[in-house]
C-alpha cells in the first residue's frame, strides 16, 4: 500500500512512527505491505517510488523544515502536488477553520488521483463535505476521518458499523479532550475557569492559545460530522448552536455537584423527523451518566437507537499517538471486505 501524508506536524511524524514501529504486524495480519512513498508540503511532494528511509526522516524534527532538511540530505527534489500516485493519503495537516484550505485541495487532488482518502484534520470536511464526498462517489473511492472525529474514541467506528442497520434517535458526547479536563478540574478542585485552564496550559493539554477548544467549536466541528454522517445529511458549522465553557463559575460547578451532577461541554445531535437539532453547551448531567464518570483528558459519546437502547464509549487517549493510531486503523480497515 502506497501512502502520502499531507503535511508533518505532531500526528503526522507519529503516523510515521506507528508504520515503522508496526510494518511487520500490518503486514503478516492483514496481509497488507504499507509503505510511505511520499510527505506533502505547501511547496510540493518530497517522494520516493521505492518508498521514504523511514528510520532517518524520524531522525529529523516536524514541520517543513523537517521534511525540506530530508529531502536535501536525501537528494530528492521537491515535485508538483499532481505527480502524487499511490492507494491513500493520509491528510494531517493543521485544521483551517475558515476555509480548510491546504487539506481541501490535497484530499480533491488525491481523489481525482483515484486514491483513498484518510482525514485527521476537520476543516475541509466541515466546509466541503457533501463536495468531497460527491467526489469521492463519482471516482468511486472512500474518505474515513475517525481521527477528525475524537481521535482514539471510535466515535465513527460504533455508530455506522456497531449501530448499523439500528434506528438512530440522537446521540450526545464530550468530544474535547481539553475542556474536559478543565471542567473535571473545576469540579474536583472547586476553582475558577482561569485557574483550571492555566493549569492544563501547564501540564501542555490547553494550547497556549485555546480558543477553539474552550469556545467549542473544536466540538461542533465534530459533531457536524458526525451528524451528516449517521444521518447521512449535509448541513453546515452554521446549524450548530454553540457555548462555550468561559462563563462556566465555581458557583455552578458547585451547585452542580451538591445536586449529584457535573458540568460537562456536551454536544448533542437529536433527529426529529427530517430536522436535525445540533448543540454545544455546558450541560448538567447526573454523576451516574456515563459521560459524568469520564477521566481527565478522556472523550466519551452515547448512542440513542430505538432497539438496543443506549449505546455508551468512553475513552481513548487524547494524545498524537491517539490521533496516528486512528489514521493507522481507518486505512487498515480500507482493507478490509466489511468496511
Amino acid at each position: 500500500m502506497d501512502i502520502y501524508i499531507s503535511g508533518y506536524g505532531v500526528v503526522a511524524k507519529e503516523f510515521v512512527q506507528l508504520i515503522h514501529n508496526k510494518a511487520e504486524t500490518i503486514e503478516s495480519r492483514y496481509t497488507i505491505k504499507p509503505k510511505i512513498k511520499g510527505i506533502i508540503i505547501r511547496e510540493g511532494i518530497v517522494q520516493s517510488e521505492g518508498g521514504l528511509d523511514l528510520p532517518r526522516l524520524l531522525h529529523y524534527g516536524v514541520g517543513t523544515m523537517a521534511v525540506k532538511d530530508y529531502a536535501k540530505d536525501s537528494q530528492y527534489p521537491i515535485q508538483p502536488i499532481d505527480q502524487m500516485s499511490g492507494h491513500v493519503l493520509v491528510e494531517a495537516t493543521s485544521t483551517n477553520a475558515n476555509d480548510g484550505e491546504p487539506a481541501y485541495s490535497y484530499i480533491k487532488q488525491a481523489l481525482t488521483s483515484h486514491m483513498d482518502v484518510v482525514s485527521i484534520s476537520k476543516g475541509a470536511l466541515v466546509h466541503h463535505y457533501e463536495e468531497l464526498m460527491k467526489l469521492s462517489e463519482s471516482v468511486n473511492r472512500r474518505i474515513k476521518f475517525s481521527g477528525a472525529t475524537a481521535a482514539a474514541l471510535p466515535t465513527l467506528d460504533v455508530g455506522e458499523y456497531s449501530l448499523a442497520g439500528m434506528t438512530l434517535t440522537r446521540f450526545e458526547g464530550v468530544l474535547n479532550g481539553t475542556t474536559s479536563y478543565i471542567l473535571d478540574d473545576m469540579h474536583e478542585q472547586e476553582v475558577d475557569f482561569s485557574v483550571s485552564l492555566q493549569r492544563a496550559q501547564e501540564a501542555g493539554i490547553a494550547e497556549k492559545d485555546p480558543a477553539m477548544d474552550v469556545s467549542g467549536k473544536d466540538s461542533a466541528n465534530k459533531l457536524l460530522l458526525l451528524a451528516n454522517r449517521f444521518f447521512s445529511l449535509n448541513n453546515h458549522i452554521q446549524d450548530v448552536d454553540v457555548t462555550g465553557i468561559m462563563a462556566v463559575t465555581k458557583e455552578q460547578i458547585a451547585d452542580a455537584k451538591a445536586s449529584n451532577h457535573k458540568i460537562v461541554l456536551l454536544a448533542s445531535a437529536v433527529l426529529d423527523k427530517q430536522t436535525i437539532h445540533m448543540n454545544v453547551q455546558p450541560t448538567s448531567i447526573p454523576t451516574a451518566h456515563p459521560l459524568a464518570n469520564l477521566a481527565p483528558k478522556e472523550k466519551g459519546i452515547c448512542f440513542y437507537t430505538e432497539e438496543m437502547g443506549r449505546v455508551a464509549v468512553t475513552g481513548g487517549a487524547s494524545s498524537p499517538v491517539g490521533a496516528a493510531g486512528a489514521a493507522l486503523k481507518d486505512m487498515i480497515n480500507l482493507v478490509q471486505a466489511n468496511f
